[in-house]
């Protein structure tokens, strides 16, 4: 039982090896295509900015924004 549980540990850590051997080769792949240290940086940042999209349940009526009133208008887009 214990040799089962060694060989996940070691399959487990070799997995993790290999995949940090692949982002370090994505970052000195980026570093040599990149032209100055600015675009390095901005490639960089590129690939740690994650987006994150919120999505609002809306009813199946859309209502024009010319039949909408100030106060009206303001709740909306404070939602």
């Amino acid at each position: 039982m214990t040799e089962l549980v060694i060989v996940i540990v070691l399959c487990g850590l070799m997995g993790w090896i290999e995949y940090n051997n692949r982002k370090e080769r994505g970052k000195y792949l980026n570093a040599l295509m990149s032209r100055t240290n600015q675009e390095f940086v901005n490639a960089e940042l590129a690939d740690k900015t994650k987006v994150e999209v919120k999505s609002k349940e809306q009813g199946d009526e859309l209502v024009p924004l010319s039949e909408l009133n100030d106060e009206e208008f303001l709740d909306t887009i404070a939602e």
